[in-house]
């Protein structure tokens, strides 16, 4: 579980931290850096792991680090991003610097994972003999001391590039967790019919679902199974999937019992449908414990009926720790159901770092649920 995000010099967010709980809701008006967390998470993401849902390629840092995303009025040239995250026992700390330098490219400034207060890896820019630069792997076995990677590709990352085996077990394990981030923001337009082959995970849009589907299918039916039934019971009329071979590709249908079991491609549903889709496939189809879902504004495209079956399964699957859930949303269903237990109000004036407060009650320290009814962005019954 994702427990403290800590960013500096990217964008709005300033020294900016934010502690997370089973479920969360971010709240605040457009452009105050809601969806700006979700993008943080996404490029460290890709920075650790890669396309480790496709094509296993790693990420130079130049391709996810931009000056542009330099915090205009800092003067620095240093940024500074952090997690925390619950798992394996205990609790990772990943500490990540990037540096620009003048107009040049992005660098990697300094690396470090961290495992109950053990080093597993480090890297800073000053670990560096003679110009060669080095890095330090730390065995996880008690009394085993570290092992020095010289002429480190510093290019990217080092926690990334670490074999997965046994004696890296820690290491391996927090790159699962990495994994296990599913940061997606819907758009049923881009969803396709058609995949060329399978993805482990969906893309940022889920325009993949299809490739996403077929990876599923073969390696977690029995989660497919149970996602059938639920559709079958929210969707009027499905039946199930057919995820048909056309040559070289596969043609992801929907079935529905009329008439006479009609089936419709995929792109043919309605975006309501596809939303709905998408989001029970990620509540069944995702992995059962230390998975992380980080969705902006899940209500698009439906309506109250439709997303408050799904809501109050998510935060049933939350309570349970089952998942973890980080929303963005402006619905007031989503705010009235979860903002008094699980908000976080973010506010940014014109060139100002992001503020963020946690939604309390009354008599605690905090944006109040008074004063967010008098924002007129909750109602009171």
């Amino acid at each position: 579980m994702l427990k403290k995000l800590y960013v500096n010099n990217f964008k709005c967010l300033v020294n900016f931290e934010i502690k997370f709980s089973n479920i969360n809701l971010l709240l605040g008006a457009n452009g105050s850096g809601k969806t700006t967390v979700f993008e943080v998470l996404h490029k460290l993401q890709k920075f650790i792991l890669g396309e480790f849902e496709t094509t296993g390629r790693y990420y130079q840092t130049s391709e996810i680090f931009h000056q542009q995303d330099l915090t205009r009025w800092q003067n620095s040239s240093i940024q500074k991003f952090e997690l925390e995250i619950a798992g394996n026992g205990g609790t990772y700390l990943y500490v990540l610097e990037i540096e620009y330098q003048d107009n040049s490219f992005a660098r990697m400034y300094s690396e470090e994972l961290i495992f109950n207060n053990k080093t597993l890896f480090f890297f800073t820019i000053h670990n560096i003999y003679p110009g060669i630069p080095t890095a330090s792997v730390f065995q996880e076995h008690p009394n085993s001391g570290e092992n020095i990677l010289e002429y480190f590709d510093n290019s990217r990352s080092g926690v990334g590039l670490i074999p997965e085996i046994s004696k890296h077990e820690k290491l391996t394990s927090f790159k699962k967790l990495i994994a296990n981030f599913f940061i997606v923001q819907i758009n049923p337009f881009a969803m396709t019919t058609e995949s060329h082959g399978e993805a482990k995970h969906p893309n940022k849009s889920m325009s993949n679902y299809a490739a996403w589907y077929s990876h599923l299918s073969q390696e977690f039916l029995n989660q497919i199974i149970e996602l059938t039934l639920e559709l079958q019971k929210i969707i009027k009329g499905f039946n199930s999937f057919q995820n048909q071979k056309s040559g070289e590709a596969r043609i992801l249908s929907a079935i529905f019992n009329l008439p006479s079991k009609t089936s419709y491609k995929i792109n043919e549903l309605s975006e309501g449908k596809k939303t709905l889709i998408a989001l029970y496939t990620l509540l069944f189809c995702t992995p059962e414990t230390d998975c992380t879902l980080c969705i902006d504004e899940p209500e698009n495209f439906l309506a109250l009926p439709e997303i408050q079956p799904w809501l109050m399964k998510l935060f049933d699957y939350c309570q349970s720790n089952q998942k973890q859930a980080i929303l963005i949303s402006h619905h007031p269903s989503l705010i009235n159901y979860l903002a008094s237990n699980s908000g976080y109000w973010f506010e940014r004036q014109e060139n100002q770092p992001v503020r963020v407060q946690k939604i309390v009650e009354e008599d605690e320290e905090g944006l109040s649920i008074a004063k967010l009814i008098e924002l007129r962005w909750i109602y009171d019954d």
